[in-house]
């Protein structure tokens, strides 16, 4: 966890400390600019770690044990394979998404989320002016590597490598086999174990990724510190706060 998190959450000025449950309903309420300031901020940043955090739980989701806990048998295990480890490719690259909303939202730029991207980021002045263009670039050629695998999953094909398709394939004989009546013509034990071994491969490859990024946003974290408290600053003497 980056010291950004607590700064920024847990910011004594922050609204959330002063919320009301009325009639069983949460009341949060910004008051002023710096008070919509923060809550945005905080929001922002929370959908950055959240996307993190479930990367890192889709894959400790890449195990055999699990995958045999939520299998049917009516469905071939390439299915669910093929599910968790495009599941882990997707939640990967949202982080790099959240971190241009977030860029937007400390900054104080007031650009509609859905109108947000690399280029239109790392071209506007603010950010150059505070020098994240660098950093943010860092975290964006991390994410290059699945970027295309990413798309292809989301608007084109299911997810797909040479050892993935080969896996695929003989799983789905095997799953058929067994369908018409007949033997399974692949050991099961063997073929558990290839199983655990390809998966803990794809886990270890994905790791290794997210660790990257982690690093490059932590850099970018680094930087973000001071101007969340240089906003801040500029909101209050703005109203007189």
């Amino acid at each position: 966890m980056h010291e950004i998190e607590n700064t920024i959450t847990l910011d004594e000025e922050s609204p959330i400390f002063r919320f009301k449950i009325k009639d069983g309903e949460l009341e949060l309420e910004a008051k002023n600019e710096l008070d919509s300031y923060i809550l945005s901020c905080g929001k922002s940043l929370g959908a950055v770690t959240s996307s993190m955090n479930k990367a890192r739980l889709s894959l400790a989701l890449l195990d055999a044990k699990y995958l045999d806990s939520i299998m049917d048998a009516e469905q071939s295990k390439s299915i669910y394979i093929e599910m968790l480890i495009e599941n882990s490719i997707i939640r990967v690259q949202s982080i790099y998404d959240r971190t241009l909303i977030f860029t937007n939202k400390i900054l104080n730029l007031g650009i509609s989320n859905d109108s947000i991207n690399h280029t239109l980021i790392v071209t506007n002045d603010h950010v150059k002016r505070f020098d994240l263009v660098n950093k943010l670039k860092a975290i964006n050629k991390t994410c290059n590597e699945y970027r295309q695998i990413r798309n292809t999953v989301i608007h084109h094909d299911r997810y797909s490598e040479d050892l993935h398709d080969q896996l695929t394939m003989v799983l789905n004989a095997d799953h058929l086999s067994k369908e018409a009546g007949r033997e399974s013509f692949v050991d099961s034990e063997e073929l558990g174990e290839i199983i655990q071994s390809y998966l803990e491969d794809k886990k270890q490859e994905l790791e290794k990724y997210l660790d990257s990024i982690e690093q490059k946003l932590f850099n970018f974290f680094d930087s973000v510190l001071p101007i969340y408290h240089y906003q801040k600053k500029l909101l209050r003497r703005l109203n007189k706060i």
